[in-house]
């Protein structure tokens, strides 16, 4: 099971990297089930704490009297010398997007990519290199 931002085909990537995902028993069935939505996803490290923001994940429907997280902003589990390298990478100006969530084992883990978005003609270089591997 694999879930995939679409949005991420818009940036050009120097690095990625995996984390942990902290989900409370919910949030795990429901990425199970219904699935999870991007859309505007980011990671921020606030005060030394990795974290994706604007994360949806759709409820789960057989769960009582859970409070929804309307936010979606979770926090991810790194090591030191992992926040260190994203926060370096921040401060030079980079994004870091959430590309894919997969479960490894019985955990849900989130891959990072670390890049800048691509321009117009940048894009359509891509596309036009694609077509032609594909042709050929």
């Amino acid at each position: 099971m694999r879930y995939f931002n679409r949005e991420s085909h818009d940036y050009k990537f120097i690095d990625k990297m995996v984390a942990g995902l902290v989900l409370s028993g919910a949030d795990a069935k429901s990425l199970r089930v219904a699935g999870v939505q991007f859309k505007g996803a980011k990671v921020e490290v606030v005060n030394g704490i990795p974290k994706v923001f604007n994360l949806q994940i759709n409820p789960y429907k057989y769960s009582r009297n859970q409070e929804i997280d309307k936010s979606g902003e979770r926090k991810l589990l790194l090591n030191s010398r992992e926040i260190a390298k994203l926060q370096s990478y921040r401060r030079q100006k980079y994004m870091l997007i959430p590309i894919a969530i997969f479960l490894q084992g019985k955990w849900f883990k989130m891959e990072i990519g670390i890049g800048r978005k691509m321009k117009k003609f940048e894009k359509r270089e891509k596309i036009k290199k694609e077509e032609f591997a594909k042709n050929n």
